[in-house]
């Protein structure tokens, strides 16, 4: 059908689509969100996966009061339509990989994040977005991205990425998940374990399940439980979306709280909102951390396989641990004598080295959103 249509069908040039995965999320949702607050002569269409459009609206109407967008079922004949009349497409995992890119229309992957672990092409993926432009946030993210998706390096933007225009936002907090206030807890701790084994999406197994689990073993929990009870603070441990793990598969906690991508479309608020509201991140190979250290907030590593995930999934560097500028732990009863150090000693002995990693890292501090509007829009009017 899309085949067809092109035929018939010219991009109109004002008229933008966007997708991404989870749908309203990551990259496109922050650009999305300013092209639509700041240019109004552009017309949008949101293409989702689902047919229950009106999920959404609370989180659209948290970031926008513009109703300058349509929101469409990406497989119905209007979101194939406009596929084929939009001049622009911004995604975040590709649109209808399977489809050639037309000439006459650009096509712009945002992605979900800079990577440490491999990704696309680096990692002998079979099906890898194709796209006229991809987004780094340095010359060494650059090389990177040029290589992982097959683009010439002139056309690897070093914008930065739109998400990051939430980052320095302090409106949401993740204690609005549970309704509590800032002055309830000393500290607030976000854990964003990534997947080992996925269930949707990329269907694979990286690194060690079992050890992975090491830290969420329901005694350990209890235990680390009990600490952030006792200095008053609270952990969150978001889950990966294509995890195989989800909250219900693990108790309740009164200083634990788990979380999935449902609980922030419930709550209408993005996860890049959240993070300037919180004092601690706690993470592996998730490509958050390199977002979080334009923040200067401490970051611990829980990476107990190592080695497994590096003889599987495998990284983008040769040294990653070089790159990775915080405390690594690799065993669970180093974690509560680190959260220590951090929280009652206040000692931060890696802040020089994210400072430094910042300046690698991110050539752009600020407009990202923007920068990717003047580069793509302007450029191709």
């Amino acid at each position: 059908m899309i085949k067809v249509l092109r035929l018939i069908v010219r991009p109109k040039k004002n008229l933008i689509l966007y997708h991404s995965f989870p749908d309203f999320s990551d990259n496109s949702f922050s650009f999305f969100c300013y092209v639509i607050n700041n240019h109004n002569s552009y017309k949008n269409v949101w293409l989702v996966n689902t047919k229950r459009k009106s999920k959404f609206n609370s989180t659209i109407k948290k970031y926008t009061t513009s109703t300058n967008f349509k929101v469409y079922y990406k497989k119905s004949l209007f979101g194939v339509y406009f596929f084929c009349r939009s001049k622009y497409h911004f995604h975040t995992h590709g649109i209808f990989n399977n489809i050639q890119l037309s000439k006459k229309q650009v096509n712009v992957n945002l992605w979900h994040g800079m990577p440490l672990k491999n990704i696309g092409h680096l990692d002998n993926n079979k099906i890898v977005p194709k796209s006229n432009y991809t987004i780094a946030t340095s010359k060494l993210f650059q090389d990177l991205m040029s290589k992982a998706f097959s683009i010439d390096k002139k056309n690897v933007l070093i914008s930065g990425q739109p998400r990051n225009d939430f980052i320095f936002d302090k409106k949401y907090s993740l204690l609005d998940f549970i309704n509590k206030k800032k002055n309830d807890f000393n500290k607030v701790v976000l854990w964003m374990p990534t997947y080992r084994k996925s269930k949707i999406g990329d269907v694979r197994i990286d690194g060690e399940i079992n050890k992975l689990n090491d830290f969420l073993d329901e005694s350990y929990l209890a235990e680390l439980n009990q600490f952030f009870k006792g200095i008053t603070s609270i952990c969150f441990i978001k889950l990966h979306p294509m995890d195989y793990m989800d909250v219900q598969d693990f108790k309740k906690y009164s200083n634990l709280f788990f979380l999935n991508n449902t609980h922030f479309q419930e709550q209408g608020i993005s996860l890049y909102s959240i993070l300037n509201n919180t004092d601690l991140l706690l993470t592996d190979f998730s490509s958050v951390y390199i977002d979080y250290l334009l923040l200067n907030k401490p970051i611990a590593f829980l990476v107990s396989d190592f080695n497994e995930y590096s003889n599987s999934r495998g990284f983008v560097f040769d040294t990653p641990k070089k790159y990775m500028p915080g405390e690594i732990i690799n065993q669970r009863e180093r974690l509560i004598p680190y959260l220590e150090e951090i929280f009652i000693k206040k000692e931060d002995s890696h802040q020089e080295n994210r400072i430094k990693m910042n300046e690698l890292l991110h050539e752009s501090k600020c407009n990202f959103s923007e920068n990717v509007f003047n580069s793509i829009l302007k450029s191709n009017a």
